[in-house]
This record gives C-alpha cells, sequence and structure tokens, in this order.
C-alpha cells in the first residue's frame, strides 16, 4: 500500500529531532576547533619562547648581559614583575607591551620600531628569521609600527628582569656588607622571565599555571 503524498512528509517532531542532532555536531565540531586551535597556538608559544631565549643568551654573549632597560628609576623590564602582573591588556604601567618592545628594540636594532633597520640605527641579528610582520601587534600592517611581539593569542609576551635586579642589588650589597640578605622575590629567574599568558587576561594568578614560560 502507498503512502499519500502528506503521509510522506517530515513531522514536526522528525523535523525537530533533525534540527537538535544538526546543533549538537555543529557544536562538537566548534569545540573540537576550538581545542586544536589553542593546541596549535600553545605549540607555537612555546617555539617563539624558545627562539626568544635563545636570542637572549645570544645576546648576553656578545654584550656581557641580557636585555635590560637601564633606564634609572623607571627600568620597565626591573619593574615589570610576573609574580604580581599577570594581565597583558592592563594599561597600568609598566606594560607587556613596553617590556616587549624594549626587547624587540635590543635583538634588533631598529628603534624607531618601524620594521626596518635606517640611517642612523645599527642591525643586530639575534633571531633575525623570528621577526616578521606575524610576530608583530595586529595593527603593525596598517599603521607601520611595533607596539609589542605578539603571541599567537595576539597578546604581548611579557619580559621581565626583575629577578635579575634583585639579583644585582643583592651582589652590590655584599661588597660592603657581607651579612646582607636578598630583598623580598621578584621575579622567578635571575637572569629573565619569558612568558605568555596563555589569551588569559586575568588580572589576578589564577590562571598563571597555564601560561607558557620559562621558569
Amino acid at each position: 500500500m502507498h503512502r499519500s503524498p502528506s503521509s510522506r512528509a517530515f513531522t514536526l517532531i522528525e523535523m525537530i529531532t533533525v534540527i537538535t542532532i544538526i546543533a549538537i555536531l555543529s557544536g562538537l565540531i566548534l569545540g573540537i576547533a576550538g581545542l586544536v586551535q589553542n593546541k596549535g597556538n600553545r605549540a607555537r608559544a612555546e617555539a617563539d619562547k624558545v627562539a626568544l631565549s635563545g636570542a637572549c643568551e645570544a645576546y648576553r654573549t656578545d654584550n656581557g648581559g641580557y636585555p635590560q632597560d637601564s633606564s634609572a628609576g623607571s627600568s620597565v623590564t626591573d619593574t615589570l614583575d610576573p609574580r604580581v602582573n599577570f594581565s597583558p591588556s592592563s594599561s597600568s604601567m609598566p606594560s607587556y607591551a613596553s617590556t616587549s618592545l624594549f626587547l624587540y628594540k635590543a635583538l634588533t636594532g631598529d628603534q624607531n620600531a618601524n620594521g626596518k633597520i635606517d640611517a642612523g640605527e645599527t642591525a643586530v641579528k639575534y633571531a633575525a628569521e623570528f621577526f616578521k610582520p606575524s610576530k608583530f601587534n595586529a595593527d603593525f600592517k596598517t599603521t607601520g609600527i611595533i607596539t609589542y611581539i605578539s603571541d599567537p593569542f595576539g597578546y604581548s609576551y611579557g619580559y621581565s628582569t626583575a629577578g635579575l635586579k634583585a639579583e644585582q642589588d643583592y651582589r652590590v650589597q655584599l661588597q660592603t656588607n657581607p651579612n646582607a640578605s636578598r630583598t623580598a622575590t621578584k621575579g622567578y629567574n635571575p637572569t629573565f622571565d619569558l612568558w605568555s599568558t596563555a589569551g588569559s587576561t586575568a588580572t589576578t594568578n589564577v590562571d598563571q599555571a597555564k601560561w607558557i614560560k620559562n621558569w
């Protein structure tokens, strides 16, 4: 017996069931895509960390020390501290961007941060293959000005010499006071700290365990 045309049509319940299944599958696909993208971003950030750390070590070999802002009383790299400064989007000084920009200038010689070496600037080639437009702030292509080294999540890398400065101050004190003690802990390494917050903009350390970092 043949069904009438009206009986061969989808019922409302069947249509709702199909739509529900499609929605569930779409959600699963989007969720998996998000996980894959996050994993890829973390892998790229790990590679960036290795490249930038290697460049800092090469810089130290040639210059006798790591890139460190020498501005008396206002050193951005000595002041930014990953123990207390958690958000790359914070506008308070020193910002992640200011330390990241300092690192870029030190490793390239591009003092006006326009992405090239101009007359009067001396090029240095630490991680020369690393620095390209995709590694800079998102608006670099339109503004032509570098404001920070960007991690794969779109935020600035953090770079700090707070631990190095604390160690330097301690050694200076030892010269006149053999019993000198270290000040409250700053930074994590007595050399430099380099990290990505992996997309977190939390102003507390709630997400710090997820950071990609060199400590």
